[in-house]
């Protein structure tokens, strides 16, 4: 969330704005389910530390249902992925087209879901914290005893679980699984259009075409591969939860592992989510490294070559040029004389490579001024050796 807040660029772009209001959901229902017992209300049996009113109840338990948002934007996260990568859509006919009608399905469900809730006395205390009951525990509900009821609030709350919870929970899981299949299978169709080229004779319109599909086989794998990060996230997060469920529903009751696994895991949705969103920088980062490390070995000699980021076309020329000019500078019919190569080295400005953002490509900087080297074939610009 901070990281899209900060970064403006990221802001105008669907993906970045469907991660921040998954985000913005997790958070809010994480930190009502770290209030555990607390908001239950005084009194309530074979409860632990129950310390709230009925207010506070209703207020942790809107949190949590409104979090159903949750599972239904991985689903639409996912939409998202196989709009740009089976269908070609940009980020701007996404935000135009898709991204409103992601936005309003889900909030409205996640809001609307909550405020039904408490206009029908539906949120009580469900022994771990407060959510879809009846009160008090274990009465009689009227959808199972021909209308007649004893409850003093959340009649039909059992119904109301499955059809504003997890029946949209279920929908979202198998609807992920569908259009993730699409996703795969769209990149595998990829894969066979670019195989096709090896049997093909070569020419420079089709080399032309071939490059260009196989950018777009890159990104699309790159995308597909993040998909399906979110994808073991939402599976993982949500599987205990599930389970748990199912056996309530099946055999009239669930074990106490099971119930802490789904207890532990459903907050730590958004951690993980976290974990997947920073993953491609990681990725990035460990890249960069590698290539500083490999340069650092192969030209370690030259101190003052800094390879900061140097990953475009360009940058690579320019440090070639400069290799050349430091070669050159050796084997000139005029080296520097014994005596003298000290004091012509430690009077040579370092210099080092600098990316601006692959636009411009590599500049030399002089690292003692900060001020860019115009003449690069100026071999009085030598980088300093080491001892």
């Amino acid at each position: 969330m901070v990281s899209v807040l900060r970064d403006r660029t990221k802001w105008t772009k669907p993906y970045y704005r469907l991660l921040f209001a998954m985000c913005t959901f997790d958070a809010f229902s994480s930190l009502a389910l770290g209030l555990s017992t607390w908001p239950i209300p005084k009194g309530s049996a074979g409860v632990y530390a129950p310390l709230g009113t009925v207010r506070t109840c209703e207020a942790q338990a809107f949190f949590i249902q409104a979090n159903i948002a949750s599972p239904l934007y991985n689903f639409m996260l996912s939409l998202y992925f196989l709009l740009q990568v089976r269908y070609g859509m940009s980020e701007k006919q996404i935000g135009k087209r898709a991204e409103p009608v992601m936005h309003a399905i889900t909030i409205v469900f996640g809001l609307g879901s909550s405020f039904l809730c408490i206009a029908l006395g539906l949120f009580n205390d469900s022994t771990l914290w407060c959510w879809i009951n009846s009160s008090p525990k274990g009465c009689d509900q009227s959808y199972e005893n021909n209308g007649i009821t004893n409850c003093e609030r959340g009649d039909n709350a059992e119904i109301y679980r499955w059809a504003i919870f997890f029946a949209p929970l279920w929908a979202a899981i198998v609807g992920t699984m569908v259009v993730m299949t699409l996703l795969v299978l769209a990149v595998r169709s990829q894969e066979n259009k670019l195989a096709k080229y090896q049997f093909m004779p070569r020419n420079s319109t089709l080399q032309r075409q071939q490059k260009q599909d196989r950018r777009q086989h890159q990104q699309s794998h790159r995308v597909t591969n993040q998909a399906l990060r979110f994808v073991a996230v939402f599976y993982v997060t949500w599987a205990f939860a599930t389970v748990n469920r199912l056996l309530q529903l099946i055999i009239g009751h669930s074990y106490f592992w099971l119930m802490v696994l789904h207890t532990v895991f459903v907050p730590l949705q958004g951690f993980f989510n976290f974990l997947v969103f920073i993953y491609p920088r990681y990725l990035k980062w460990k890249k960069l490294r590698s290539q500083d490390n490999s340069d650092t070995s192969r030209y370690g000699r030259y101190s003052g070559v800094t390879l900061n980021r140097l990953s475009t076309f360009e940058g690579i020329l320019a440090m070639q040029r400069r290799k050349s000019i430091i070669l050159a500078s050796e084997t000139r019919e005029s080296p520097v004389e014994a005596g003298e190569e000290d004091d012509f080295v430690e009077n040579a400005p370092q210099v080092t490579l600098q990316n601006n953002g692959g636009e411009e490509g590599a500049k030399a900087v002089d690292l003692e001024n900060g001020s860019p080297i115009e003449n690069e074939e100026d071999s009085s610009v030598c980088i300093k050796r080491e001892a």
